[in-house]
């Protein structure tokens, strides 16, 4: 299993997340946020508690404390489960499934979220705005220029970014930053607006360098991850 998270804004701005299967599913979802850091600290919490116990409602079962799932049937006689915090807000909802074993499916995708990767669709967003970027020989001046931060989504995602950035003001670069396994996929950002849309669009700098990342959960040491720079200049 491979679940992720995604966090996006609703209609009325709020911002919320939801947990997606490998199939694309959605398992369960959290409330509205105003704040974008409650948000992440919400999804922080389901991985935080997702190893916790099950309770299921709909039989005699055992009680526990929290944190915990609970599995309960609704009004309409599906089966749902939630995920309560050690507080006993819940932090995490399911659908409603036809049965029960399908409840415990999705809710198995909850179990696995712990280390699962964060989709942030409002920092792609946001990506498009404008953004200082750093002063470099032969570039644009860094007040004319702005900034796509690349991460795990496809290519053309973020070739939309660049094509709305570009479009937005009279800017005439734009500059794509990734660290680790996302430097492919700016390089492919790059190449892709290039040659398939913006053919007046050249590379003006490369700059790659190392930034030191704090150590993960469990770990002690902080690890050093290659970065990327490309900037790319209107003609």
């Amino acid at each position: 299993m491979s679940p992720k998270f995604q966090v996006y804004k609703d209609a009325s701005g709020k911002f919320r997340f939801r947990l997606r299967a490998d199939d694309e599913r959605i398992v369960a979802v959290g409330e509205a946020y105003e704040q974008h850091a409650s948000c992440l600290n919400g999804i922080k919490s389901i991985q935080k508690n997702c190893n916790s116990e099950i309770e299921d409602l709909t039989i005699e079962d055992r009680k526990l404390a929290n944190p915990k799932y609970q599995i309960f049937t609704d009004s309409g006689g599906k089966f749902r489960f939630h995920l309560k915090a050690s507080n006993g807000e819940i932090i995490a909802e399911s659908e409603g499934y036809p049965t029960k074993e399908e409840c415990l499916r999705d809710l198995d995708y909850v179990k696995d979220s712990c280390n699962a990767e964060i989709e942030d669709a409002t920092t792609i967003r946001a990506s498009a705005e404008s953004v200082e970027a750093p002063k470099a020989k032969g570039a644009v001046r860094s007040e004319d220029s702005k900034v796509v931060f690349i991460g795990n989504k496809m290519p053309m995602n973020y070739v939309m970014a660049v094509m709305t950035g570009l479009a937005a003001s009279d800017s005439k670069a734009i500059t794509l930053k990734a660290r680790g396994q996302a430097i492919t996929t700016a390089v492919d950002t790059a190449e892709i607006t290039r040659n398939r849309f913006l053919k007046n669009l050249k590379v003006s700098k490369i700059a790659i360098g190392t930034e030191e990342m704090p150590p993960r959960e469990g770990e002690t040491k902080a690890r050093m991850v290659s970065t990327i720079e490309i900037v790319l200049t209107k003609d």
